[in-house]
């Protein structure tokens, strides 16, 4: 049943009454933003960086590197910078719409074990796939490894992407002699630091001998600090770059607390 007039502007009336007489608060309508071409796009691209590296390598090379790039790297890209234009679009106030999500869920996935099928056929020794269920199974573990690529796009989206678009932003504004622009620097540049020191760490350290789970990082602290453990060091250059990198984080922090406290002491002193 529809409202008459007269009442909807009662209605109108009751709720300016509520708003303390103001009337009612204005809709804001947010414009609605699609990225379908722009996913399309990284999906086309993702697809053909997956057939270049199945195709045109060595798939049984470097231990299985090229399809472990395809399965796990590709998505986890394509997965990343899509998050990045969605919260860019939420941010500045548009709804998204997610028509998209099928090439990103259906398309890309499909396309990338497709493109995997001869690299497996070609490599029937180092890929067990000489018989129809060993091509199979090896076919769901590669759809393990593309899971595995959209957990890690969040991860990277939210360590690397995410800083590094903002960082952007924050040096623009301080070229342009933005008030408080400095500040914006702080945050993506410790997430940065944070990243690579995970990246870096892992690649620093062997502690394959270290006790597994919670146990093994007093051996992380312990190759920091330099005291001899149960860990191997795999690259002296990059535990060093760690170290350096979780210097500079503590000094983000320390330095301003530092300054701040001073400051206070000498606002006493004058009192």
């Amino acid at each position: 049943m529809t409202a008459s007039p007269d009442e909807s502007v009662s209605a109108d009336a009751d709720r300016g009454l509520r708003n303390g007489g103001k009337g009612a608060p204005p809709r804001i309508d947010r414009p609605r933003v699609s990225l379908l071409r722009p996913v399309i796009a990284l999906v086309a691209c993702g697809l053909g960086s997956g057939v270049l590296l199945l195709w045109a390598l060595d798939p049984s090379a470097n231990d299985g590197a090229a399809a472990f790039l395809t399965m796990v790297g590709v998505p986890m890209v394509v997965v990343a910078l899509t998050i990045q234009m969605v919260a860019h679009n939420s941010l500045k106030h548009r709804r998204v719409r997610f028509d998209f999500l099928w090439w990103l869920f259906a398309v890309l996935p499909a396309g990338l074990l497709a493109a995997s099928v001869p690299a497996i056929l070609s490599e029937p020794d180092y890929f067990g796939s000489a018989s129809i269920g060993g091509s199979l199974g090896v076919l769901g573990m590669q759809a393990v490894l593309l899971l595995l690529g959209y957990g890690f796009g969040a991860l990277l989206w939210f360590f690397i992407v995410m800083p590094l678009f903002h960082l952007v932003g924050s040096v623009i504004r301080l070229v342009r002699g933005e008030k408080n622009a400095a500040a914006g620097l702080i945050m993506p540049l410790i997430l940065l630091a944070l990243g690579t020191v995970i990246l870096v760490g892992a690649g620093a350290l062997d502690l394959s001998a270290a006790l597994p789970g919670r146990f093994g990082w007093p051996q992380i602290a312990m190759a920091l600090l330099g005291i001899p453990g149960s860990y191997r060091v795999e690259s002296e250059l990059g535990l060093w770059i760690v170290r350096g990198l979780l210097v500079a984080a503590a000094l983000v922090f320390l330095v301003p607390w530092w300054t701040a406290r001073r400051s206070r002491k000498a606002t006493r002193r004058a009192e």
